[in-house]
């Protein structure tokens, strides 16, 4: 079994949303896929938004994610599974198989910043269109909108529904008075397709509610619903997403990707979510982040009961990753968008390339995968009494050459020259054999040289079981402390580290720029290996990684001026497709680039 796992649930009750939102009657998820069936599989891939490594029922936490557990035992779970530090890159990385620091989207950006994925990127829905499917994206995009073209329906969806940006309230769906929530019904949705979602946002005048102390808009000074479900993100997207399940022919595979927005920032909820861990969780903060991740549950509920009444469930594969790991108050000012994540038992979280911000909780699971387990001569994890368990070193890079193997489609771009940095773990998952992959690269920033270091990069990277951090790859503002162990009692008692931080570096002893571990031995990442004669020849090897990686590395590019809503309070593109950042000149691509 899985020493993380508890066995104690409790049974949200159905009564706290009126029936008007209940998608449906529980039914029981398939565990078997239909042999030989003559299509490729339906694929749902959820996204997890800051989702900590500490923060589900199975890991023995109070929070109660039943949904999460059950598809996560019938499947397998990835316990060395990589994504970036930060939510942008690791979406780059999902979609096209490249790392971020190969197209410049290693950071994040928010509200009207111009930035974004180019348009030489031939992105995921790209790719399994070529093999048949139907694409839908229904979520957080966050992977720039600068221009239609950039926009989700004009790189293979047929059709989004949710937020192009970084985050934003769950209940107006927008910040500083414009709205970000939208739907592009059909392919290549621009300007005179694309419907502002005026209707999902709060309405003040509507109804009486209880309202929630100190948590203003501009807009409507105090007018925020702590009872309001019928406006809340997750919730919104959980009607969408079934309604396109019911809508899609299911003869023809379908790919739905599903990008959370829960459990981001801000700390919103309906309050009938936070009430059956009143008892259980003594944490305030920590309490509203479970009944965040009670939400996303029963979307993922709603979603695969949605595809269990289509009689689509049993040929669908499953596949649930954090964007990153969760954001953990740090001993250092600075942090703001911590809301009770805990990554323990390892270190750091969001924002840092230690473990508990790059080792995410990750499971792919469903009846496509039985039958692959199956017929690599094992028995289905369905089937299996205990968690079933996959070791390898896997990226989130590996995805579209992974789901390629299900799928079938061969991820080949369509611009010449660009070259997929993904693997394919469809055979080594369903054999449990070696991983393909012996090394990963989990950051290459743009270096800020510190005088007392010069300039040695900002990066980190693994081979085998070893991890190197070069330079200031975010551990000067946010230095690597450990998530309590209890984090129910008291989610804010993190462990401090003693390493340097950007105030103290000038005087510790411990401020080398470069750290090394045994993340295997040592996945807490608590005994810094640097400096030791013994791992010399280690350390020369993963600098030399690092140093090949660097020296082919583009940074993030500035498209143009900021967008600002529009006379309607609308946050849409603003900029034409071809700006200095896709002509070339804007430094985006290195010499010789395509």
């Amino acid at each position: 079994g899985d020493p993380r796992r508890s066995t104690t649930t409790i049974n949200l009750a159905e009564t706290m949303r009126p029936a008007a939102l209940l998608l449906g009657a529980s039914i029981g998820l398939a565990t078997s896929s239909v042999a030989g069936a003559a299509q490729p599989p339906h694929i749902l891939f959820i996204v997890a938004d800051d989702h900590g490594f500490h923060d589900c029922s199975f890991t023995g936490s109070h929070v109660q994610t039943p949904t999460i557990d059950r598809l996560r035992s019938q499947g397998i779970a990835l316990e060395q599974h990589y994504v970036q530090k930060v939510c942008s890159p690791t979406r780059t990385a999902i979609m096209t198989g490249r790392y971020p620091h190969r197209n410049g989207m290693q950071d994040p950006f928010c509200g009207g910043t111009a930035q974004g994925l180019n348009l030489n990127e031939t992105m995921m829905p790209e790719h399994m269109n070529n093999a048949g499917y139907i694409s839908h994206i229904v979520g957080k995009w966050h992977l720039g909108f600068t221009s239609w073209a950039h926009t989700p329906t004009f790189r293979g969806f047929s059709s989004f529904y949710g937020f192009y940006g970084c985050a934003q309230d769950y209940y107006w769906h927008g910040s500083k008075g414009s709205l970000d929530f939208h739907s592009d019904p059909g392919p290549k949705c621009g300007a005179n397709c694309s419907e502002p979602q005026h209707d999902a946002v709060f309405d003040c005048s509507a109804a009486s509610h209880n309202y929630c102390a100190g948590h203003t808009d501009p807009r409507n000074a105090n007018c925020e619903a702590c009872d309001d479900w019928q406006h809340y993100s997750t919730i919104l997207f959980g009607v969408h997403a079934r309604a396109v399940i019911e809508a899609h022919p299911p003869n023809t595979p379908l790919f739905l990707y599903l990008p959370s927005q829960d459990t981001h920032g801000p700390s919103d909820v309906p309050s009938s979510y936070v009430v059956p861990y009143e008892t259980t969780i003594a944490d305030p903060v920590r309490r509203q982040l479970a009944a965040k991740l009670s939400v996303l549950d029963e979307l993922i509920k709603n979603v695969t009961e949605a595809l269990e009444a289509k009689g689509m469930l049993n040929d669908t594969l499953i596949i649930y990753t954090a964007d990153n790991g969760g954001p953990i108050l740090q001993s250092i000012p600075g942090n703001t968008d911590s809301i009770g994540a805990s990554n323990f038992p390892l270190r750091g979280g969001k924002h840092n390339a230690y473990e508990g911000g790059v080792r995410s909780t990750a499971w792919i699971s469903g009846g496509p995968l039985d039958a692959a387990v199956r017929a690599a001569g094992r028995v289905a994890p369905s089937e299996s009494p205990a968690q079933d368990y996959y070791w390898g070193l896997i990226h989130a890079v590996d995805w579209l050459p992974t789901l390629g193997d299900a799928a079938g489609y061969v991820p080949t771009p369509r611009v010449k020259g660009i070259v997929i940095d993904g693997m394919s773990h469809w055979g080594s998952i369903a054999a449990n054999s070696t991983s393909p992959r012996t090394s990963v690269i989990l950051d290459v920033s743009k270096p800020t040289v510190i005088p007392q270091w010069g300039d040695v990069g900002a990066g980190v990277v693994r081979k085998g079981n070893y991890k190197l951090h070069i330079g200031d790859a975010g551990q000067l503002q946010r230095p690597g402390d450990w998530s309590p162990p209890d984090s129910d009692v008291n989610v804010t008692a993190t462990e401090p580290t003693t390493l340097c931080t950007m105030e103290n570096m000038k005087t510790s002893k411990n401020c080398a720029p470069y750290q090394l571990f045994d993340v295997l031995a040592d996945p807490s990442e608590r005994s810094d290996l640097y400096g030791q004669p013994q791992y010399d020849s280690i350390v020369s090897d993963l600098k030399a990684l690092y140093a090949a990686e660097r020296a082919v590395a583009v940074y993030p590019c500035i498209r143009g001026p900021s967008g600002r809503p529009n006379s309607d309070g609308v946050l849409q593109p603003w900029l034409t497709s071809k700006d200095k950042c896709e002509d070339g000149t804007g430094g985006l691509y290195p010499p010789g680039s395509p």
